[in-house]
This record gives structure tokens, C-alpha cells and sequence, in this order.
């Protein structure tokens, strides 16, 4: 048991040291002002907003098929022929 304790440590001690090499040099910086966001933030809302109908029709069509009918829509309409 002891033997796998110290195995373990040396393992997470060497993974340890190679974590520093993946950072970043710098800071991040961003010049991007409010209003970068603000028209990002438009045109995603334009975006999300044209799914409404989509969603709309997609419960009419779940409604449809598996909405319970009465008996008057069940009924089908004769046809006269001549």
C-alpha cells in the first residue's frame, strides 16, 4: 500500500512541474468596446428570435398528430360524384 501511495505522489509531482509550460505569456487583451457587444448581442437576438415560428409549428404539428380528434373533425365529407 505504501508502495502505491509513493508512486502515486511522484506521479502527480511530475504532471505537477509540466503545468506551467501550457500558460499564457501574457495577458489577454481586448480593445472591443460596449458597442461591439451590444451589435453582437443584436444580431444574436435576431438569430434566436426567427426560431419562434419554427417552435410554433413544430407543437402545431406534434398537436396535430397526436392531439386527441373529436368526432365532428373525424368525420369525412362524402363526396358527390356524378
Amino acid at each position: 500500500m505504501k508502495k502505491m501511495k509513493q508512486v502515486i505522489l511522484s506521479l502527480i509531482f511530475s504532471l505537477g512541474t509540466l503545468v506551467p509550460a501550457f500558460a499564457q505569456a501574457g495577458a489577454r487583451e481586448d480593445n472591443s468596446m460596449v458597442l461591439t457587444y451590444l451589435f453582437l448581442g443584436t444580431c444574436a437576438l435576431i438569430i434566436l428570435l426567427q426560431f419562434a415560428p419554427l417552435v410554433a409549428m413544430v407543437f402545431g404539428i406534434a398537436k396535430g398528430i397526436f392531439g386527441k380528434k373529436t368526432r365532428a373533425e373525424a368525420k369525412t365529407v362524402q363526396v358527390k360524384t356524378r
